[in-house]
């Protein structure tokens, strides 16, 4: 009997995943020759919801009603929009300011708090099946936390530059 060889791929981010550009990269065995190399983007064909709940990893769990969304993809700038977020009282040295002043903040007003879930799911074709295979992300925004068909394969607390896991087994 065939193992069954579609994955599921779920991950979530305390402040939402703002950009992201996935890859599944097979290498063959580490050999002097050349090796193959097979990549394949992960860029359609997510769910995505700001709703947090301890099940959204799971294997099987309905996302009809999640959007449907390509990344890379930032929750953040579909608002809604306050003036509240983030708003700052200080004063800007640089713009040569002596007393503090009300401030937009680094956001812009844009809702930068919460968690957001990306759900994806895919099939490893044949010839990558039984080979290293790595998840690459270039650019979750921070706190992502990474699962495949349910595990969690790892969790990076850093925003806005690329990390990868290896999910061979």
């Amino acid at each position: 009997m065939q193992k069954e060889s579609k994955s599921y791929l779920s991950i979530f981010s305390t402040r939402g995943l703002k950009f992201i550009l996935c890859a599944i990269i097979s290498i063959g065995p580490n050999t002097l020759f050349a090796q193959e190399r097979i990549v394949t983007m992960l860029e359609d064909g997510w769910k995505f919801t700001k709703h947090d709940q301890p099940n959204f990893a799971d294997i099987g769990l309905i996302t009809s009603e999640w959007q449907t969304v390509r990344v890379p993809h930032d929750w953040a700038i579909y608002g809604p929009f306050s003036a509240n977020n983030d708003k700052q009282h200080m004063a800007i040295a640089q713009d040569g300011q002596k007393e503090a002043l009300e401030h937009a903040g680094r956001t812009g007003g844009l809702p930068f708090v919460g968690v957001g879930w990306y759900r994806k799911e895919f099939e490893l074709p044949q010839n990558v099946q039984n080979k290293r295979t790595v998840l690459q992300f270039d650019g979750a925004m921070s706190n992502a936390v990474v699962f495949v068909n349910g595990k969690k394969v790892g969790d990076w607390p850093y925003g806005d530059n690329s990390f990868y896991f290896d999910v061979s087994e």
